[in-house]
Order: structure tokens, then sequence, then C-alpha cells
């Protein structure tokens, strides 16, 4: 009987213990409010789709966000973070300067209004990028990752985009057999040479229609100090490439990365 008391009584404390540390432990994340956000975010489109709070930028340009972080028991860290968002997640080397923040802020508190500062590179590289902040507790709590925006961003030297025509073939081809040639000549121009930056440069895309998966056919830098080029690119269709169809993009950049309008056709693989 005793043995019987005892193990109710430790049952007892170990089941008031374990209430006591549930309800001890900090599960809720901070929040972040925007209070003012310059320059005002407008409508663009970002990776296809249509956003309605992307904050248009210039190099040399400051990006002020006024806000305010709260959190239920104590905050410790705002971390803000800008990175490239060209061709949605793409990378590449470049000679103009990609705009990258790390930042990390100490906080202490349960509320604090902050006005954040950042200034754009003045020959920053064109394109779209992702702007971040991440509220962090001091039980590890973090913010939720919908707290960003979208920037777009021009370098004041060129903001104007190039344009490229296709002198031959006079028509996209419906079909082609693997192990073929895809061939294309190009006319690129644009108002800037196109060596400024070291951004320019035509690329080919594929991937099967009704699929995510994109693949880069081939991409060709245009070094030349000259605001008008002729280039030629070809590829060769893979023989093991699934036959299909599939969906091919011609995308041209100039120096400081700002794109022309892509072209898009459809060919069936045979």
């Amino acid at each position: 009987m005793k043995n019987i008391y005892r193990l109710l009584i430790v049952s007892l404390f170990i089941g008031l213990f374990s209430s006591c540390t549930d309800d001890d432990i900090d599960t809720t994340p901070p929040e972040i409010l925007f209070l003012e956000v310059s320059p005002k975010p407008q409508e663009k489109i970002i990776c296809g789709e249509p956003d309605p709070e992307t904050i248009v930028v210039t190099g040399g340009e400051t990006v002020t966000l006024d806000v305010v972080i709260t959190d239920d028991t104590e905050l410790s860290q705002l971390k803000i973070d800008v990175h490239p968002n060209f061709d949605c997640h793409g990378h590449r080397t470049i000679s103009t300067t990609d705009w990258t923040v790390l930042e990390l802020i100490n906080l202490s508190g349960k509320t604090v209004e902050k006005l954040i500062q950042i200034e754009v590179p003045e020959l920053v590289t064109a394109g779209y990028y992702h702007l971040q902040l991440r509220a962090v507790d001091k039980s590890g709590n973090t913010s939720p990752a919908a707290d960003f925006w979208n920037l777009k961003v021009s370098n004041p030297l060129d903001t104007i985009p190039p344009v490229f025509d296709i002198l031959s073939p006079s028509e996209h081809p419906a079909a082609i057999e693997r192990g073929e040639d895809l061939t294309y000549n190009i006319l690129v121009s644009d108002d800037q040479p196109l060596n400024m930056g070291g951004n320019a440069r035509v690329e080919l895309t594929y991937r099967q229609i009704n699929s995510n998966n994109t693949f880069t056919a081939l991409e060709k830098k245009l070094e030349t100090k000259d605001t008008v080029k002729e280039v030629e690119i070809s590829f060769t269709i893979p023989n093991t490439l699934v036959r299909g169809s599939y969906l091919f993009t011609i995308r041209v950049w100039d120096g400081v990365n700002n794109q022309a309008e892509p072209e898009r056709f459809e060919i069936e693989i045979q």
C-alpha cells in the first residue's frame, strides 16, 4: 500500500512539473508591423506573377522602412537580408555590384520601433531583388517568412532595356528531331555599349510543357563595345531528351543586366 501511495505522489509531482514547464515555454513568434515604406510600393510583374507591393529604386537611392517589432516576452534580434532574385533565383558572375545585405541588429524589451535605411549601391546590377526582415525573440522564435518585399532595381547609368530581332529562321520550327541543331541568328541592340557592366548575354532555355523544370541550353556573353551585335546561337537537341512538346525561350540582357522582352516558342521534339 505504501508503494502505491509513493507511486501516486511521484506521478502527481511529475504531472505538476510537466504542466509548469509547458506553460513556461514561449512558442509565440514576434511580429513586425510596417508603418511606412519609402519609396512607396507599386504593382510590378515578378517572375511572371503580379506583385502589388514592389519597391522600385535606382542605384544611389535609399530604401527606408519604419517598423514596429513586438513580442509577448522578450525580443532578441532583427535580421535584415537583401539578395538578388535574378531569373527568379539564378546566379552569375558579374562586374557590376550585386546588392547584398545581411545585417543583425540586437533588440531588447517587448516593443521596439526602428527606422531602417538601406542604401542601394550606385553601380548596382539591375534586376529584381528580395528584401526580408525577420525578428527573433529570446526563445528563438522567428517572425513569419512572409515579411519580405520584392525590389525592382535600376542602374542609373542605363535604365533602358535592350531589344533584339530574330534574323533567321523567319519562322520557328514546328518540330525537330533529337540530335539536330536548333540555330538562330539574332540582332541585339542597346542604347549603351554592350560591354558596359559585364552582364550582356544571350540565353536559350527550355522546359517540357506543363513542367516547371527549366534547363539552360546555352548562354553566350556579349563582350563587344558596340551597341549593336549580330549573334548566332546553336543548340544540339540531346538524343536522350524525352519526346514531346517543349517551350523554348530566348532572353537577352544588356551590360548592366536590363532584360529585353523574351521570345517564347513551342517546338515538338521527335
